[in-house]
């Protein structure tokens, strides 16, 4: 059965040439690479691919993301397919990897990698979960060989930065909806996967650095103002196919860190950072996962979603320091509570808690410790 590797490409040569070299080094010979390139600027095509392995397709105009894949998928005889954007640097194994966890069943439609941060080595996509107002990516901050995120899982959505499926299902189930043009396409292509009989599974040993939001300059930042179309349509097609599944895995976070870390105490104070919308059902799926109570919920939201820093005592006051109620320090993302010296040397952390909307659970002196 002949397989190929789609890359979509609109700008960075340097960057695109490492990926395919990654990809070329850690590939079978028999897997065809094809590049998609587009863009509205002839010059950033002008790309010399000689290796027999690659064909190059160059489109001068901006066809986006969707549009792209769909007319390289045409133009490829192969019926084993996998998406790679060109800002992802695969780790050695990857495919294979891939290809594995793709074979395990005929219900499996589409498999996604695991997605690390280039900076820090973190994981940024490890599958996707709902809840009401929000999704959230399963395990983002967790270090890449985190014990929860060494075995393949079923989920219900993967980002398509790197994504294996199979020509007839792509072409069974429509493709990638044009008319998502900017984000979440991917997305819907694997909610329409789920209307068709189709799962979606991340693959635990296919790993790849991905360059994404750590540079503010990549390619797709450029139609960044299509965003908030391409979210609406995602969410008028697909709200009513989003399973809120994120109990289950909060649940299941919770249990391995109680295991890990059981509770010597199980009265706390909440100081709530997130900018979630229903806090309130949060609060009590956590209370609930950790089986405690609360002696009193504090809401000091901050103003932008997934912060990358949050200055305790700034954000909750000196106050707190002084606390003899243990916290749970309820975030966006754990890793925004990291520079914090003052707080972890002059509070008695021993039984703080830090919980994020992705659904992490862990001590506050091990982020204190640099130790998670």
């Amino acid at each position: 059965m002949k397989e190929s590797i789609i890359i979509t490409y609109h700008k960075n040569k340097d960057m695109l040439l490492y990926c395919l070299d990654r990809i070329l080094k850690t590939t079978p010979n028999e897997v065809e690479i094809l590049i998609i390139g587009n863009n509205i600027n002839k010059s950033e095509l002008d790309i010399d691919i000689p290796n027999s392995r690659c064909k190059y397709l160059k489109y001068p105009q901006n066809l986006q993301y969707p549009k792209a894949l769909n007319l390289a998928v045409k133009q490829c005889d192969s019926e084993i397919i996998t998406f790679v954007d060109s800002d992802i640097f695969v780790w050695d194994g990857w495919y294979e990897a891939l290809h594995k966890t793709f074979a395990n069943s005929d219900k499996i439609g589409a498999v996604g990698a695991k997605l690390i941060n280039p900076l820090n080595n973190r994981i940024i996509d490890f599958g996707i979960m709902y809840s009401k107002y929000n999704s959230a990516h399963t395990m983002m901050g967790l270090l890449y060989n985190h014990p929860l995120s060494m075995t393949d899982r079923c989920v219900q959505a993967v980002c398509s930065a790197i994504m294996m499926t199979s020509k007839s299902i792509f072409e069974k189930v429509g493709g990638m909806d044009e008319d998502i043009p900017y984000s979440y396409t991917d997305c819907d292509y694997c909610f329409r996967l789920k209307n068709n009989g189709f799962e979606t599974w991340v693959s635990a040993k296919a790993l790849a650095y991905h360059k994404g939001g750590t540079d503010p300059n990549n390619s797709k930042s450029a139609f960044s103002y299509y965003r908030l179309d391409a979210k609406g349509m995602y969410g008028m097609k697909d709200y009513s196919k989003i399973t809120y599944d994120n109990i289950e895995w909060y649940k299941k976070s919770a249990c391995y860190f109680l295991k890990e870390y059981p509770l010597e105490v199980h009265q706390f104070v909440m100081l709530d950072f997130s900018t979630l919308y229903d806090k309130d059902f949060f609060h009590q799926m956590i209370k609930e996962a950790l089986v405690i109570d609360y002696l009193d919920i504090i809401e000091r939201p901050n103003s932008q979603r997934d912060a990358k820093e949050i200055v305790l005592y700034n954000e909750a006051s000196f106050e707190f320091i002084d606390l003899v109620s243990p916290i749970i320090y309820f975030v966006d993302t754990f890793v925004s509570l990291f520079n914090n010296k003052l707080w972890f040397q002059m509070r008695n952390i021993k039984y703080d808690i830090v919980v994020d909307r992705h659904g992490n659970f862990m001590p506050l002196y091990l982020i204190a410790e640099q130790r998670c």
